[in-house]
């Protein structure tokens, strides 16, 4: 075993640098098992391996999270078949959405949330452009970050912002009528989503104060009769063409703001965010009625160094003007979740057909989020170790350490092995080819 010593610390030297080449899972960590407890409860058979596997891999590996690139970051010889898992995709068994909720509201209580405390429920939707011709719920959709129509899917995404932690709640797969006709699954306007996240929320401990976020489009009578019927609060930002209803006259949002941003006097607020500042000037116009949304506290604001003037709305009566800024301003949280999920965990990677093998995708995507979420926490939690630190952790740094939990367990069984060749035969047999 002597001879493997050297390789072997050369190796994880390299791993920790960046510069192995992918490896393959062995085994389940057991560092790992706190997050999946109590979930297996919810499962059949032997799916809730599959299900975990599928979550460690979402996280775990690089390149795109289809089923047969996900399955080479396994050991063939210890793990089932790749079908197995692409059937866990394409047959509906379980209820994830239930689950993603559940291990949202654990999330909260591992950050310490207790009555008195604010959480913030921001919701959004994301769009994906998808190839398949016989893909199922694919449609026309306009896509605001390309300006021009896409065939693809759309989701409708509730994220929880607390304590510098974003963390899924819910994700609903958007489909248009016709397609809902086809699929034989009731049809729902995106609203009508965002409406049913907003609805399903119920905090795990009392006195909480829970603030909706979200941007124009859902400011609309079924989203905020719904936050009125939980009793939240919520912020949002009105369309350029909104009415507004202001001493007995009718005005147009933007024509408002522009006016309030010539005749008085700009106040100005600085937002300090691990990104860097954020400045803003803003104009405070009051409670007045805004178009099918009833009585609400606008202000006005401009991000310095841009000239369009925001209108933003809230029903809250103890926040400021500044407190109004500051709290819509973390709604920016849920475009860094869907860059994350896009980017490093595979958002819309899916290239099944059936319409539940991708709404299994989505959600097995976010509970991935949520588990490097826990990886945070945890390493928070370990002795001589600042939160800053872990706050600070992009998705990127927080899916090197999930890997180097994973390499660990891997190196405890290399020593299984009792020579030094049999060590470096039996990794670079896990090695994944590049």
């Amino acid at each position: 075993m002597q001879k493997a010593v050297q390789p072997m610390i050369s190796i994880a030297t390299a791993y920790r640098t960046g510069e192995l080449p992918m490896f393959k899972i062995v085994r389940f960590p057991k560092k790992l098992n706190p997050f999946f407890a109590g979930l297996d409860q919810k499962f059949h058979w032997d799916h809730f391996e599959y299900f975990r596997l599928l979550v460690l891999l979402m996280a775990f590996s690089w390149g795109k999270r289809t089923v047969s690139n996900l399955y080479r970051h396994l050991d063939s010889d210890n793990h089932s078949h790749r079908t197995r898992f692409n059937n866990f995709l394409t047959v509906e068994r379980n209820d994830l959405a239930e689950l993603l909720k559940n291990k949202a509201y654990f999330t909260l209580m591992e950050l310490g949330l207790q009555g008195g405390d604010v959480a913030y429920l921001i919701l959004d939707d994301s769009k994906k452009e998808k190839r398949g011709k016989k893909m199922d719920g694919v449609s026309w959709i306009y896509d605001p970050t390309t300006g021009r129509k896409i065939r693809g899917h759309q989701y409708v995404t509730a994220i929880l912002h607390f304590k510098g932690f974003e963390i899924p709640f819910g994700i609903k797969l958007y489909t248009n009528k016709s397609n809902a006709k086809s699929l034989d699954i009731e049809f729902k306007k995106s609203t009508d989503q965002a409406a049913e996240l907003i609805d399903s929320f119920e905090s795990p401990v009392a006195g909480v104060k829970v603030i909706v976020l979200y941007d124009s489009y859902y400011l609309c009578k079924t989203v905020i009769n719904t936050c009125n019927k939980k009793g939240f609060f919520f912020a949002s930002t009105l369309k350029s063409n909104r009415n507004l209803f202001r001493r007995g006259h009718k005005t147009k949002s933007k024509k408002l703001g522009s006016k309030l941003f010539k005749t008085q006097r700009k106040k100005h607020l600085t937002i300090t965010k691990e990104s860097g500042a954020a400045s803003y000037d803003y104009v405070d116009a009051g409670w007045m009625d805004v178009s099918s949304a009833g009585r609400l506290h606008v202000l006005f604001s401009r991000k310095k160094g841009e000239g369009k003037i925001l209108g933003i709305v809230t029903n809250d009566p103890n926040l400021s003007p500044k407190e109004i800024i500051a709290a819509y301003d973390k709604r920016w949280n849920i475009e860094v979740f869907f860059k994350d999920a896009k980017q490093c965990l595979g958002l819309g990677q899916y290239q099944n057909v059936p319409y539940g093998a991708a709404v299994t995708h989505l959600h097995l995507v976010c509970f991935a989020h949520a588990l490097l979420t826990h990886v945070a926490i945890e390493r928070r939690r370990e002795k001589g170790k600042k939160s800053k630190h872990t706050e600070n952790m992009s998705i990127g740094m927080l899916q090197n350490e999930l890997r180097r939990i994973v390499w660990d367990d891997l190196t405890k069984h290399l020593e299984k092995f009792s020579t030094g060749n049999a060590v470096i035969k039996e990794l670079a047999k896990l090695l994944v080819a590049a």
